[in-house]
């Protein structure tokens, strides 16, 4: 499968210029061009006040640990060689709630930690991780 199908399944249209974003190594947020307002996933409308157009600005992928999981069944066979890995939900700096992977050991890990986005490159396209800041 090519990169471009890859993306393709991916996203949709909602989302697809975040992906792009994320496969050259950049985390966007949408921003409400109304509220100002940053959330994800992407939309075509702000779910704080209902504007339409939204557009991507760069986030500074810096926030804390908000939960996670760790995953021991691979739900994905391209996975499978991975489990245990963890799933953490992040609280942004810039507002929006994201979910990535855990990069690096875990032994570390604890609720309000400071992490980093990490996009990266998998075998299944491109996805958000994130690292532990010390």
């Amino acid at each position: 499968m090519t990169v471009a199908k890859q993306r393709a399944v991916q996203g949709d249209a909602d989302s697809a210029a975040w992906w792009e974003a994320l496969a050259a190594g950049r985390l966007e947020l949408p921003v409400c061009s109304s509220c100002g307002r940053r959330w994800f996933p992407p939309a075509p409308t702000c779910p704080y006040c209902g504007a339409t157009h939204p557009s991507l600005i760069a986030a500074s992928g810096l926030g804390k640990v908000y939960s996670w999981v760790v995953v021991h069944k691979a739900f994905d066979p391209v996975f499978a060689n991975d489990v245990p890995y963890v799933i953490l939900t992040v609280d942004l700096d810039e507002g929006a709630r994201v979910v990535g992977r855990l990069l690096g050991p875990r032994d570390a890990l604890r609720a309000d930690a400071r992490v980093r986005a990490v996009p990266y490159e998998s075998r299944s396209g491109a996805l958000l991780g994130f690292e532990l800041r010390s």
